[in-house]
């Protein structure tokens, strides 16, 4: 508890509390970070929830043993969620049972947390997520209408996302395309895994696998396949920013109205669903990068309007 106690006064905690009927149930909105896209997810979702006591904690959650427990508790980002749920595994009696619902982290890195922490929650606790993560037939649906003419999709799967190789190797053939697939296991092995994709990949589809794609790695990985002459669709919009021609992805503000929706079927006594991806999305185009490798790209807005057109969303 004092190294708790000593974190927390580093950490200088900002609780937000909102005053609300006595008969509005609790819940708790922790962030691991001031400002950026945390705060901005936070904000959505306060405004969102508007109607039920809400507390927000930045860096820490609270550490007032005399506390009554949450009704639940949305965490926002992988920090968050991981500090959350090992904080919570040492909260003997009702804390047990709270559940938490994470958002604005990838599928593979909520199962990933969930999996580390398994053992301290007991399988007592309820838990999901609204995650950052793009169905894979809308993936594949952006790449048949963007770059039709790249059929070998080019995929460097890690210890967090292997297991989502059958779904979109189904995905990836029944709109045309063919998976090239290395395996990364460590760090020492993206680069001979990406040049063995590059002899055949028409494109490289960046998955959210933390041990291939972070800051350290990216702009390596983008200035080998520029040299290749083959283009890195990626999934967020900052890698589209540094380089990858195409992205389709959720924002935080999307993510948070997926999360609220979630909150309210449980509010209405239905239970967190399984993991949720948002129904809202966006699409990114770096047409200087594209252009340069001989790729023609539409506007961003005319492909996500055609996306969802396909889809049938407004």
């Amino acid at each position: 508890m004092a190294r708790f106690l000593s974190h927390l006064a580093i950490a200088c905690l900002l609780v937000m509390t909102l005053v609300l009927p006595a008969h509005a149930q609790r819940i708790w909105v922790v962030v691991a970070e001031d400002g950026g896209v945390q705060a901005e997810t936070a904000a959505v979702l306060q405004g969102g929830l508007d109607g039920l006591a809400l507390k927000v904690a930045r860096r820490q959650l609270p550490l007032n043993d005399g506390e009554e427990p949450p009704a639940l508790i949305v965490t926002v980002g992988a920090a968050a969620f991981d500090e959350t749920l090992g904080w919570l595994a040492g909260r003997p009696g009702a804390w047990e049972r709270v559940p938490v619902l994470a958002t604005l982290l990838p599928r593979a890195v909520y199962d990933a947390r969930a999996a580390r922490h398994a053992p301290g929650i007991a399988g007592q606790r309820a838990l999901s997520a609204a995650v950052l993560d793009q169905p894979l037939a809308r993936q594949m649906a952006l790449l048949k209408r963007a770059l039709p003419d790249r059929p070998q999709v080019g995929v460097l799967a890690g210890p967090q996302t292997r297991l989502m190789l059958p779904a979109l190797e189904k995905a990836a053939t029944a709109r045309g395309f063919r998976l090239v697939v290395a395996p990364v296991n460590a760090p020492e092995e993206i680069y001979p895994a990406l040049k063995a994709v590059l002899e055949s990949a028409d494109l490289i589809l960046a998955l959210p696998e933390p041990t291939v794609y972070h800051s350290a790695t990216l702009q390596n990985i983008l200035l080998t396949t520029y040299r290749a002459r083959v283009p890195l669709v990626a999934f967020s919009p900052a890698y589209v920013k540094a380089g990858a021609v195409l992205a389709v992805y959720a924002t935080p503000p999307q993510v948070a109205r997926r999360a609220i929706e979630m909150v309210r079927g449980w509010q209405a006594g239905r239970g967190l669903p399984p993991p949720q991806m948002s129904r809202e999305f966006e699409v990114a185009v770096n047409a200087r990068v594209a252009a340069s490798l001989g790729v023609a790209l539409d506007d961003a807005a005319l492909l996500a309007e055609e996306l969802r057109r396909q889809e049938g969303s407004p």
